[in-house]
């Protein structure tokens, strides 16, 4: 889903707010989008919502998701690294 704050009603912090977004992955660049950007942060951190803001963090959520989706998902501990 995309929306501009500056387009008016709804937008996507009203959809945050109403529950109807569970992932938030917003890239921007400029000015005006720096400001909609801090705004969108606000409100997935009032929220606590996932937020990534690059393309890797975007990637890394897709392969979590498929990892959990899958079953194919365990722990390890820092020290069976070494």
């Amino acid at each position: 889903m995309v929306a501009k704050l500056s387009e008016g009603r709804p937008h996507v912090i009203d959809h945050i707010k109403n529950e109807e977004i569970n992932l938030v992955v917003n890239t921007s660049t400029g000015r005006k989008t720096a400001s909609d950007a801090y705004l969108i942060r606000r409100a997935t951190l009032v929220y606590n919502l996932p937020y990534a803001t690059t393309i890797a963090g975007a990637r890394a959520f897709a392969q979590a998701i498929a990892a959990l989706c899958s079953g194919d998902l365990e722990v390890t501990s820092i020290q069976e690294y070494n």
